[in-house]
């Protein structure tokens, strides 16, 4: 069920008017059930199930027990118990092929004449979302940050509430407990500003990026035909199609639990304005980085194993350098499971994990020669030229990583890096044949005027919120502006021959 879709649309507007005529006291029931219900929509099976069963009877009994045994050792193997049935049943559903096909590889290297059959196994959808937030869930408990539910449906809510399992935002319960099940009124004033971010997601969605990847699968399907120029813009656009694809979803996501009343921590702050990639990813998915910080990166880095390397480095290197080599492996560390967070496959560790990594690393040690060089040639850094170049920069660098994210594999990732030196100059004298890619002139004036109002909208979002803004000016330029939108959405969406209602990128995590 595509957040986009009339289905998924049908099935919210049902879920709202039911949970809003419900007694305050039962409304948390209705999410419950229209949780479950999205679920079987989704390909829920005896063997998904049984996956979902798994995480919540763990979270749910493991919780209960950290509670009662809060003050005693106990407690932190209960943790460790259940950390290991949630985070055991990612490793063996999304990666056991990846270390098969790597054993196989291997034994082929050394002329060993045997292989691992692959095997081929369904998860739930959002498995890698719902995991990770119930890990939090039990780590919070024994911190002492909340408590364990007792209820055990309202465990499943927190789990499975339906918006957030396609694609995020990460939801701690410390934060959304209350929220969650309380039960809200309706509210005329929220529908309204729910309903326009529904809007800008889905235009995000079926206006740019369906077209951004109408072009892009062109390319990467006939690498043969389109080489050089055609590839470095396939490349470019495929930043922007994840982009929106992403953030579009998320404002859907958001928009819905608006109208109910239950506020989402936000995802994207305009990550294409930044000047790094440090900076990026302080703007893109928001709430993994913050999970990744609290409860992997700053736990790692004060642990003994992490303290022990420091002062062991401090007898060779100073003070200083021996820091920053326990901090350069933690993330390190860091950055590997967030690329293998986003699937199991080599791509993903490369493209999401590993060059951003290396990215940030060199941008740490070679500031000071940078600053260096720029004060020499009398470079100014605090001018619109400068900060326009960081930005460009910052663009182009993240959009080279997501070849890896992109390609089918390491090897097909090298062909594509391959193909955008395979050089034509006269295909730029040409100016019929880039409409010969997936889009036509018309798609392209299109996805250009609708790129334009995209990036005034993130720019604008950086220093106040938009919606809020729309809301105080004059009915008529409001009312246009929402008219202008779902005309847009109605006249210029891709959702014709060749849409495919399920191709939300981030559905797959």
């Amino acid at each position: 069920m595509s957040l986009t879709s009339l289905v998924f649309l049908a099935f919210s507007i049902v879920t709202l008017f039911i949970y809003f005529i419900f007694p305050k006291k039962n409304k948390w029931f209705v999410l419950v059930v229209s949780s479950v219900i999205f679920l079987f929509w989704n390909n829920l099976t005896i063997s998904t199930l049984a996956q979902a069963l798994l995480v919540l009877l763990s979270s749910y009994i493991f919780g209960r027990l950290i509670d009662k045994y809060h003050d005693t050792k106990k407690a932190k193997l209960f943790l460790i118990s259940g950390i290991l049935v949630i985070l055991g049943q990612i490793l063996y559903l999304k990666y056991t092929n990846l270390f098969l096909a790597t054993v196989n590889h291997i034994f082929n290297l050394f002329k060993i004449d045997f292989k691992f059959a692959l095997v081929h196994r369904n998860s739930l959808i959002g498995i890698s979302y719902y995991s990770l937030i119930m890990i939090s869930y039990l780590v919070d408990i024994y911190r002492g940050a909340c408590k364990s539910q007792k209820n055990i449906f309202k465990c499943a809510l927190f789990m499975s509430y339906f918006p957030i399992l396609t694609s995020g935002p990460f939801i701690r319960y410390s934060t959304i407990e209350k929220e969650l099940y309380e039960g809200h009124k309706f509210n005329y004033n929220r529908m309204c500003s729910g309903l326009v971010r529904i809007l800008w997601g889905i235009f995000k969605v079926l206006v740019i990026s369906q077209r951004l990847g109408m072009f892009v699968d062109t390319v990467y399907g006939d690498l043969a035909t389109y080489t050089g120029f055609y590839t470095i813009i396939a490349v470019l656009f495929f930043a922007l199609q994840l982009y929106t694809n992403f953030s579009g979803s998320i404002d859907i996501i958001m928009g819905i639990s608006e109208i109910i009343g239950i506020t989402l921590p936000e995802n994207f702050t305009a990550p294409f304005f930044s000047k790094t990639i440090t900076e990026f990813w302080r703007n893109w998915h928001i709430t993994l980085g913050a999970w990744l910080r609290d409860y992997i990166f700053y736990p790692l880095l004060k642990s003994n194993v992490m303290q022990s390397l420091t002062k062991k480095c401090k007898k060779i290197f100073s003070k200083k350098a021996s820091k920053k080599i326990s901090l350069y492996l933690s993330m390190l560390i860091m950055w590997s499971i967030i690329g293998a967070w986003h699937g199991g496959a080599y791509t993903f560790i490369i493209g999401s994990g590993l060059l951003q990594f290396l990215i940030m690393f060199l941008e740490d040690i070679l500031e000071p020669v940078s600053n260096k060089i720029n004060n020499k040639l009398g470079i100014k850094k605090n001018v619109f030229s400068y900060k326009l170049y960081q930005v460009i920069r910052t663009y182009l660098l993240f959009s080279f990583t997501m070849i890896f994210f992109r390609a089918s594999s390491v090897s097909n990732a090298i062909d594509i890096i391959k193909n955008m030196f395979v050089w034509n100059p006269w295909i730029l004298l040409d100016n019929k044949s880039i409409y010969t890619a997936g889009l036509d002139i018309h798609d392209f004036r299109i996805l250009i005027i609708s790129l334009i109002v995209l990036f005034i909208v993130d720019y604008m979002s950086r220093k106040s919120n938009v919606r809020e803004k729309l809301f105080k000016q004059n009915i008529v330029f409001r009312w246009g502006i929402l008219y202008a939108l779902i005309f847009a959405i109605i006249i210029f969406g891709c959702y014709g021959v060749g849409y495919d209602p399920t191709a939300f990128i981030y559905r797959q995590f």
